[in-house]
């Protein structure tokens, strides 16, 4: 953690920071990144309190969300409940974001900055962060959270990555150019987040009604992150736009969340099959 100033925005219940920390590049070179960090106020528990690293989507045009005039754009009705649940929720702004250098659609740099984002908050005084932690990513923050599954544990094997929960995520890249009507490059098959171990927990929650991650490419991911042994749980919202996907599923996500900071046992929804029209024969 390299800096930390008060965010200047009201959160009821919890400390609201603006903060700047040291992540990497996709080659490992240091980089800097901003972001927010909220504290629930009150005793912790002995355990320290559980984290969940929020990675955002894509807001207005390349705004870091800690330096916009909206930087609690996204983020609810879910984060008043998590602070009312006493857990932390770090979100890393990416790096370069509002900078024009992002390294985009890049997943081991996504990957970084959220699992960074989690290392630097365990450093932040009076926060009490536990070693516990979620990441929960809607749409392109999805693509990260997704990444971030399978590379958190070399990143950094002392903290305890115990599940990633995601809403409409940009996954199954070459499906979704080809969805979309657009020319896809070979580079994209590099991109698409790969399945965690065999067990690890994820969640995803995706609207029907989506016209910028069709549902059917949600529905590839759900397919072949089954058949690789991932304790998966899918949840389709009927009807539902891609903008409300996050509002309208945090029922789902808080309810998976609070199970795996509980160490209950991860549900896997798998053998159920997703609506009529989303898979192709």
């Amino acid at each position: 953690m390299l800096r930390v100033q008060p965010l200047g925005t009201d959160v009821p219940g919890a400390r609201a920071d603006r903060i700047l920390y040291q992540s990497s590049t996709s080659t490992g070179v240091a980089a800097l990144s901003g972001g927010m960090v909220f504290v629930p106020v009150g005793r912790a528990p002995a355990t320290g309190r559980p984290i969940v690293a929020w990675a955002h989507p894509v807001i207005g045009d390349d705004v870091a969300p800690s330096r916009s005039t909206s930087p609690l754009s996204g983020m609810q009705p879910w984060l008043t409940e998590m602070i009312a649940r006493g857990w932390i929720v770090v979100a890393t702004d990416f790096v370069g974001v509002g900078t024009g250098h992002q390294e985009w659609l890049n997943g081991q740099a996504e990957a970084h900055d959220v699992t960074y984002s989690v290392e630097a908050v365990q450093h932040l005084g009076g926060a009490d962060a536990g070693l516990r932690w979620v990441a929960w990513g809607f749409s392109y923050g999805g693509h990260a959270a997704l990444w971030t599954g399978s590379m958190a544990a070399a990143l950094d094997p002392t903290s305890q990555l115990v599940g990633v929960a995601t809403a409409a995520p940009v996954a199954e890249l070459v499906p979704l150019e080809h969805a979309l009507g657009k020319p896809w490059a070979p580079s994209l098959l590099a991109e698409t987040p790969p399945p965690p171990p065999a067990g690890f927990p994820a969640l995803v929650v995706q609207g029907t009604n989506d016209t910028v991650v069709p549902a059917p490419t949600t529905a590839l991911l759900q397919e072949q992150w089954c058949r690789a042994g991932v304790a998966l749980e899918t949840h389709w919202l009927p009807g539902v736009r891609h903008e409300d996907t996050a509002a309208v599923g945090s029922p789902f996500v808080l309810a998976w969340i609070d199970a795996r900071f509980r160490r209950l046992p991860a549900q896997s929804n798998c053998g159920e099959v997703p609506p009529a029209g989303l898979v192709k024969d």
